[in-house]
């Protein structure tokens, strides 16, 4: 991502930058779920208007970058100016985190989906002859590296970098969990259409339910480290072990093929951010607004 080649951010005396100014995070969302979700849909309008089966991901990646990355730079650079795309900058690429983090999200997160599961339903049925424990492993860090390049690190560039941090520089870190939680939850909704209206509206409060305790685990994560590499590591993580995308099937589901283990990654991530929120007695990590100039979040 590279800084515009503008010395000011547009005056506050404009209309637009104005409203953008007093409402960033109104002014986000409205391009989200308009432009962003129109992308998205393209696919599931063109199966309802026409039979046509368009593949999904070239839709959701340009949903990504231009309902989620673009409103999150163009914002960023109205209300902070190029100090604030620094900031954001430094924030994304920031690898210099301890590597008990990287340990977590690359090794610890999918450990404990594993074990979790197999308490539940037994060791895998497929032996390690059948599916070599290496080859999954490379499986895992290939799909793993797919979803974390392609989508995971700029969907949590917007939804932690931008929203869910300017929301806990305001609200605190809890509060911001349970803003944010709802909003990414609905920037999913393309995905989760099928089924009658019962079931689609039973999806998406189940999965509601879910993003609130996983969002306040990515705080946890974002506020320890200072960093999105690590939360986007944890988000692509869990997508990896969950269900098949660019790269094929999850982890879970090689492992146990056919029990649809897959849709139980993200509350079990749910399950632990319930677990951290008492464990930091609901800071998440965060420290006060006026310990916390360096990350220059504005509300």
């Amino acid at each position: 991502m590279t800084t515009p080649r503008l010395s000011q951010p547009p005056t506050a005396r404009s209309g637009i930058a104005a409203a953008v100014r007093r409402y960033p995070i109104g002014a986000f969302l409205v391009w989200f779920f308009t432009v962003g979700q129109a992308l998205a849909f393209v696919p599931l309008i063109a199966r309802w208007s026409s039979g046509a089966d368009l593949p999904t991901e070239p839709f959701l990646l340009a949903a990504t970058f231009v309902g989620l990355v673009l409103p999150t730079i163009v914002i960023t650079w109205i209300t902070e100016g190029r100090e604030g795309l620094r900031a954001l900058r430094q924030r994304t690429l920031n690898v210099w985190v301890p590597p008990r983090w990287y340990a977590f999200a690359v090794v610890g997160v999918p450990m404990i989906i594993v074990a979790l599961w197999a308490a539940v339903s037994g060791p895998p049925e497929r032996a390690p002859g059948s599916a070599p424990w290496l080859v999954l492993c490379a499986s895992f860090l290939l799909q793993l590296v797919v979803v974390f390049v392609t989508f995971n690190l700029w969907e949590e560039l917007a939804w932690m970098g931008f929203v869910q941090a300017r929301l806990q520089q305001r609200h605190g870190a809890i509060r911001a969990a349970v803003l944010t939680g709802p909003v990414f939850a609905l920037g999913h909704v393309s995905q989760v259409i099928e089924g009658s209206v019962t079931t689609v509206i039973a999806t998406l409060a189940l999965l509601v339910a879910v993003c609130i305790p996983f969002r306040a685990l990515q705080a946890l994560v974002y506020n320890r480290t200072g960093s999105l590499i690590p939360v986007a590591l944890v988000h692509a993580a869990a997508n990896a072990a969950a269900a098949g995308s660019l790269a094929g099937a999850g982890l879970l589901d090689r492992l146990y093929p056919g029990d649809g283990a897959g849709g139980l990654v993200f509350p079990i991530l749910g399950a632990l951010g319930l677990v951290a929120i008492p464990l930091t007695r609901g800071r998440l990590g965060h420290r006060a607004p006026a310990a916390s100039h360096e990350m220059g979040h504005r509300s």
